[in-house]
């Protein structure tokens, strides 16, 4: 049996409505309000801290962090596929550091993941590049922070 038209675009409308939110806070004005598992350690977690206040300067989508269990992001160390050093899922809102990644990257992965939570996607040089690890904001990152609404034009 066929759905008439008029229920079908209110069936659509409802999803689109009802994911509205979480969009919002993954890529909305809102910013991103993070928390750190406790598995890190104060050194890896100071890591990340500096990685958020690096996109800090540059975005309108502040990265903020909460006491644990109120975030409405979670940072965890958890194994991550296809030999990545992290992953970003906005649609949980989580960011997974691969526990094998070596304290002297953390901030590099972060800085990255980090960005995907700002709403921001791959490009082909600069922190946003997931082949090339980098800490070096580039004008890629910069037009894809601008592109999402991320940063200021």
């Amino acid at each position: 049996m066929k759905r008439p038209l008029s229920s079908l675009r209110t069936t659509i409308g409802r999803a689109l409505f009802a994911a509205a939110p979480l969009w919002l806070a993954s890529c909305g004005g809102d910013g991103v309000d993070c928390e750190i598992d406790a598995v890190f350690t104060d050194h890896q977690a100071s890591e990340i801290r500096r990685a958020a206040d690096d996109w800090n300067r540059f975005t309108t989508r502040e990265v903020t962090f909460a006491p644990q269990g109120e975030g409405d992001w979670l940072i965890l160390r958890a194994s991550v596929t296809e030999n990545r050093l992290g992953y970003a899922q906005r649609k949980r809102r989580l960011i997974r550091i691969n526990p094998v990644t070596p304290d002297d990257q953390v901030y590099a992965v972060a800085l990255h993941e980090l960005g995907h939570a700002l709403g921001l996607g791959h490009v082909k040089q600069g922190v946003m590049d997931p082949e090339r690890q980098t800490i070096l904001f580039s004008a890629e990152d910069m037009a894809e922070c601008r592109r999402v609404g991320a940063c200021p034009d």
